[in-house]
Formats: C-alpha cells, sequence, structure tokens
C-alpha cells in the first residue's frame, strides 16, 4: 500500500496563520477505477457535480431506509477520491462500497497507514506558516474549522524531527467544533440510528437534494419537502459543570435528548427541538443530570424551534 500515498499528494500547499491538530480517529480510503465518480454520484448524499467548482465535499452513505450508516469527506485527486471518514468505521465502510461496486471499475483501498489527517485551526497571531509537501483543502462544514491537511506520515516525521512542524496536542478542535455547533461521530451521533437531518446534514450542504437518486433519497427527500425533521443539534450552556457525553436531558423528567461532545461549561445536544420550545416557553428547567441548561441554535443553520 506504500505506493498509492505518492501518486495522490499531489500538492503544495502554505497555509498563513494555523495551529496543526493529528486527528488520529480518522482514516482514509482510496477511491479509484474510472467508473469512481459515476459510482459515488449514484450512492452518497453529497453530489459530485459540485466538485467542479469547489476542493471538498462532505457526505454520507445512509441505509435504504435513510439512516446514516458513514458519514466522511470527499476530496478529488488526480486518480480518484480521498474519502476521510472515522477510523472505528473504515473497515465496514469498505465492505459495503465493495458490495455496492458489482462489476464497476472502482477500486476501493486503506491508505491510512500512509497518510495522515491534520486539522488546520485558524490561528491569532498572524505570523505562523506551514510549507509542507501534501494536499489541503478547506473543511466544507464552517469556514471556522479552517483546513484539514492529508500529508505523508514519512513527511510528517521529518518536518517533527527538523520542528518544521509542531503537533497541538490539546483539545481545541473538540473546542472549536463545540463553538461553531458543528457535531462528529461517534460522541454526537451513533451511525445506524439517525436521519441526517437528525444531525443537521441538510444544513452543510452534504445532502445533494437535486441531483437524482442516491440510497435512501427518497425518506430524507420526504423529510425535507414535509418538514417533520424534529430531532436536531444544538448548542448548550451551564454555569455548572457538564456531565459526561451521553447524559439524558430531561424536562420535568421527561427525556428530551441526550448531552454530545462536552467541554467543561459549553456542548453539543441532539434534542427534540419542538419539546425544548415548549420548555422555553412555559418556563421549565431543562436538565443534564444536576446541570441546568441554556439551549441556543447555531448562527449557521436555517431551522428554528418550531
Amino acid at each position: 500500500m506504500a505506493s498509492v500515498a505518492p501518486a495522490i499528494l499531489i500538492k503544495w500547499f502554505v497555509i498563513m496563520s494555523v495551529s496543526a491538530i493529528r486527528l488520529k480517529n480518522r482514516a482514509l480510503l482510496h477511491i479509484g477505477g474510472s467508473d469512481a465518480e459515476t459510482f459515488l454520484q449514484g450512492l452518497i448524499t453529497f453530489d459530485m457535480d459540485r466538485l467542479k467548482d469547489r476542493e471538498s465535499g462532505f457526505g454520507a452513505l445512509l441505509t435504504p431506509q435513510g439512516k446514516l450508516l458513514f458519514d466522511f469527506f470527499v476530496i478529488p485527486m488526480n486518480d480518484g477520491y480521498l474519502l476521510d471518514t472515522l477510523a472505528a468505521a473504515r473497515a465496514d465502510l469498505m465492505k459495503r462500497l465493495s458490495m455496492y461496486k458489482l462489476r464497476a471499475n472502482v477500486s476501493v483501498s486503506d491508505i491510512s497507514e500512509d497518510v495522515s489527517v491534520l486539522a488546520l485551526l485558524p490561528s491569532s497571531d498572524g505570523t505562523e506558516t506551514l510549507p509542507l509537501p501534501g494536499t489541503v483543502v478547506a473543511d466544507p462544514r464552517h469556514i471556522g474549522l479552517g483546513y484539514r491537511a492529508y500529508i505523508s506520515e514519512t513527511v510528517i516525521g521529518a518536518a517533527l524531527a527538523d520542528a518544521t512542524l509542531v503537533i497541538d496536542e490539546t483539545d481545541s478542535y473538540v473546542a472549536k467544533r463545540i463553538e461553531l455547533g458543528v457535531p462528529e461521530a461517534p460522541l454526537d451521533y451513533a451511525y445506524g440510528d439517525v436521519f441526517p437531518h437528525d444531525i443537521n446534514l441538510d444544513q452543510m450542504n452534504a445532502i445533494g437534494f437535486e441531483k437524482g437518486c442516491f440510497v435512501g433519497q427518497e425518506v430524507v427527500s420526504r423529510m425535507k419537502h414535509r418538514g417533520t425533521a424534529r430531532r436536531r443539534i444544538v448548542l448548550v450552556s451551564s454555569t455548572e459543570e457538564l456531565p459526561e457525553s451521553g447524559t439524558e436531558i430531561t424536562v420535568e423528567k421527561k427525556t428530551i435528548g441526550t448531552l454530545g461532545s462536552v467541554g467543561t461549561h459549553v456542548g453539543l445536544a441532539a434534542v427534540r427541538i419542538d419539546r425544548v420550545n415548549d420548555a422555553m416557553e412555559e418556563g421549565h428547567f431543562i436538565k443534564a443530570g444536576p446541570a441546568q441548561l441554556t439551549m441556543a441554535l447555531p448562527d449557521w443553520v436555517s431551522f428554528r424551534w418550531v
């Protein structure tokens, strides 16, 4: 597999003002072959035609019933596409893609051992540069998440040795995600349990509603046109320390959601927005364990509490 990495890493980049965070929970699959674009277009939620005028996309593979099986970034390469996905799901994703390809001229290979994923968050000092050979793309979900870089392990090792690259070992990436209201598996949702609308994928340009058929398309389109999405990812905060991810959110002892990614006093939550609205209108406390919560919508979403 080592021979694959140099073939797909084709860009030099110089990103101004960044801190680099190694995303150890990510894996990389390379989708090659002459039918790769057509294969993905008929399978995933993201509209592959959008890659003609942008450098990256974010999408998902669903069940025929519209439930989320996997989500991933899609990056065009000179000989195919890169899928940046959750490491714990890579084996299942490879198996599923292989099942769907049938006789199509498509290859699926795992290049995670050769290439790593770095998140490059905007820095405040305006002085740092990061010149390394690799592929870098803007995070398509939110401008505040900066860039994602795909760099060979050989280059990273050399850059670390001569201090060209410094890895941020803090939780700054998760903190930034929470601040912006951008959810990720597995903390904010579990594969197989949610519809794309439940985790705001329709708000992140991850669903090509106009592109035609993809697996699960009928269910997802019906949810959009009927406006039936009631479970959403929202922002939560508390003056008290938040309990751990997975804690139930309650109103008058009735469960209305679950905590996802959490910091000390801020976090994300999957909730029934209609029940949150009712609680706020009626003046009821919204709680997660002993912590009383304040809820808000991310400023980039179009939905409202009702």
